[in-house]
């Protein structure tokens, strides 16, 4: 899966469950959504409410531009979801868990991340980097993302973490990304994260 298609499914998943709201009384959307997508109910409750509420009818456009310039620059790793977004959804105060899945994590990294309390990079990371450097390479990954290990077979599926030498399509993408949508969310200030 490549950049686009990892961004996609999540927004996917958010416009579906707006179509469920605008066409269903929000309890029985939200009980719809919660059993197409067993996995993070929460998640989806939350959504559902935020587009009840209407707080995210003015953030909508803003996936959509993520979404297009993502499509048109076809990265091998996705873009974090915008900030801005996920603010307003208040996406990092649900369930972890929940929000991986939501966010395509793979189980190993989730498990790495939730279980192992891994919220950071560590010396193992460090290793791996340096094992990284040594082949001419850099690390991208989805920012805010942390994985298992920085050579995870599963990230890099998903479209989390690749191990690349030329930077040039994050590098545009990101500045593009940034410049049509700033935003508040003090912790990222790229979409990406390079590890070099």
């Amino acid at each position: 899966m490549d950049g686009y298609e990892g961004l996609k499914s999540i927004v996917d998943v958010v416009k579906h469950v707006k179509r469920l709201v605008e066409s269903l009384p929000l309890s029985d959307a939200m009980a719809k959504a919660c059993s197409l997508y067993r996995g993070f109910p929460k998640v989806v409750r939350a959504i559902a409410e935020a587009y009840a509420s209407g707080r995210l009818l003015d953030l909508e456009y803003r996936l959509d531009v993520e979404l297009s310039l993502t499509e048109s620059y076809r990265p091998p790793v996705r873009p974090a979801l915008d900030p801005e977004f996920a603010l307003t959804l208040r996406l990092y105060s649900l369930d972890h868990q929940e929000v991986g899945l939501f966010l395509g994590y793979p189980s190993c990294c989730m498990e790495s991340f939730i279980g192992e309390g891994r919220m950071f990079f560590d010396r193992e990371h460090e290793r791996e980097l340096e094992e990284v450097r040594r082949r001419g390479l850099k690390v991208v990954l989805t920012a805010g993302f942390i994985p298992c290990s920085l050579n995870c077979p599963n990230a890099v599926r998903a479209g989390l973490l690749a191990h690349l030498g030329d930077l040039s399509t994050i590098r545009r993408l990101d500045d593009e990304l940034k410049k049509r949508l700033p935003h508040s969310h003090p912790a990222y200030q790229s979409f990406y994260e390079v590890l070099s």
